[in-house]
């Protein structure tokens, strides 16, 4: 494996430090559906983002949450890294109907928060709170101990592919770049940003009146690593298939987009940040892998 590093000094460059594999007792593929934090466990999912599952990194011991159709798509965890949410689909007359459900990681109790029903979106979290949208409306929970962070208490969600800022009660559409496809949108942790992917033309990033502060370029699947550094994935395929996936990350401080691994052998996807340290990701064959990095 080679990896490509930058040799300047950049106060947010990421550095890989090593890269290992976690390889999940049951020798399983999986994809990856994102971290808990202050815990040694991955988010991972079967293909077509079916079921959910806890996967300790150190041994890859495995931890039911459900095997629910659809749970593994965009599942959304606490702070302070308690409780789990996900989305659970079944199908009736060729339409969806969906319920959203709360895991608690430390008993494996699950409780039913939203019943099945029609428009029902992933369940988001801001701190220890979650929004819970469907067609009767929307509703935020307090699922543990309200936190003083830049972000607590607001949210952003796709409905109707545009972005939709929920904060102190009040619902703001956003459309920065005008009527279009947007997916990949997520909040800063301190609450004063917006990321996003517009038509699968790049990704940008505005705040949370809709002005464009940035345009990140080709970074799909993007994801907050920090409040200056956004990490995601540039993927290529034949129609078909993919071809070759690497990691990239952009620095908003010095407003460039940085390819930082080379591994013509492996496709690496899904980037999602596990502590300030580390960045875990998967592989187009279900692999799973978790990096060690340092930020400078």
């Amino acid at each position: 494996m080679v990896f490509l590093f930058t040799a300047e000094a950049y106060p947010q460059d990421i550095r890989v430090r090593n890269v290992k594999r976690i390889i999940p007792e049951d020798n399983g593929s999986y994809l990856l559906s994102g971290t808990v934090p202050a815990s040694g466990f991955l988010l991972v999912a079967g293909s077509g983002y079916n079921g959910l599952k806890l996967l300790e990194t150190r041994k890859g011991r495995l931890q039911v949450i459900t095997d629910d159709a659809g749970a593994g798509y965009e599942p959304a965890v606490t702070a302070d890294g308690k409780k789990v949410f996900y989305r659970s689909d079944s199908f009736k007359d060729n339409l969806k109907y969906s319920s959203v459900y709360s895991y608690d990681i430390n008993t494996a109790k699950k409780e039913l928060l939203t019943e099945s029903g029609r428009d029902v979106i992933p369940p988001a979290v801001s701190g220890n709170a979650v929004l819970l949208k469907s067609e009767g409306g929307a509703r935020v929970e307090q699922a543990g101990p309200v936190l003083k962070s830049g972000g607590e208490g607001s949210f952003v969600v796709i409905e109707d592919m545009m972005p939709v800022l929920y904060r102190g009660g009040e619902r703001k559409e956003l459309m920065p770049n005008g009527d279009g496809f947007y997916i990949w949108a997520s909040l800063s942790p301190d609450g004063n940003k917006i990321l996003y992917n517009y038509q699968g033309r790049g990704t940008y990033i505005c705040d949370t009146e809709g002005k464009i502060l940035h345009d990140l370029g080709r970074i799909n699947a993007p994801r907050w690593f920090s409040d200056r550094l956004v990490i995601g994935m540039d993927d290529r395929d034949d129609g078909h298939r993919i071809t070759s996936s690497e990691l990239v990350y952009y620095s908003l401080n010095d407003k460039r987009r940085v390819v930082f691994t080379s591994t013509p052998g492996r496709s690496e996807m899904f980037p999602f940040a596990a502590g300030n340290r580390h960045i875990a990701f998967c592989t187009d064959n279900g692999e799973i892998y978790l990096m060690k990095v340092r930020v400078r």
